[in-house]
């Protein structure tokens, strides 16, 4: 299951949900007809209708038809099976999920460490990798640096900065 909003609070009288944007398709929310509330799919919600405007997607579940039963949604996460995912645009993107866990190696093979975190920047991304002695390194998520990622083997390749792992 895999996170693609978050409700931020209720909106206007009819039950509908202000959802704040996790996914870098919002197009998405436009064709979703279910979510799900728990990672467990605990809570399966279906959709009546849907709007996007910017960074939000305005949802209107079946069942829910006014504000106080909004209401009970607020900070929830909305959750996708992963075979909902958008298919990625080409070979060098990756969701999440497919990095964290990966190790880490340099270009001669010697193990650094594993990524424990992906952490978004408008800039650029950043991999948080930790050491085999525990420590947190950040890794610019740029072509220039990561040499080859291989999801099926679960190994992330990186060239070697003086300094960059001091």
């Amino acid at each position: 299951m895999f996170v693609i909003g978050q409700v931020v609070k209720p909106q206007g009288i009819h039950g509908e949900l202000k959802v704040k944007i996790i996914s870098s398709f919002p197009e998405r929310f436009k064709q979703l007809d279910v979510f799900y509330l728990r990672e467990d799919e605990g809570q399966i919600c279906y959709v009546e209708k849907v709007r996007v405007k910017g960074d939000f997607a305005f949802i209107k579940i079946r069942g829910v038809d006014d504000r106080n039963q909004a209401e009970h949604y607020r900070n929830n996460f909305l959750y996708v099976r992963e075979s909902e995912l958008f298919p990625l645009p080409d070979n060098d993107s990756y969701y999440h999920h497919q990095l964290i866990g990966m190790k880490v190696v340099n270009t001669r093979g010697k193990s650094l460490g594993v990524i424990k975190d992906v952490e978004n920047y408008p800039g650029n991304d950043l991999f948080v990798m930790e050491d085999e002695e525990g420590r947190e390194h950040l890794l610019p998520a740029s072509k220039a640096f990561i040499k080859k990622v291989d999801t099926a083997s679960g190994l992330m390749t990186i060239s070697e900065i003086e300094g960059l792992l001091e």
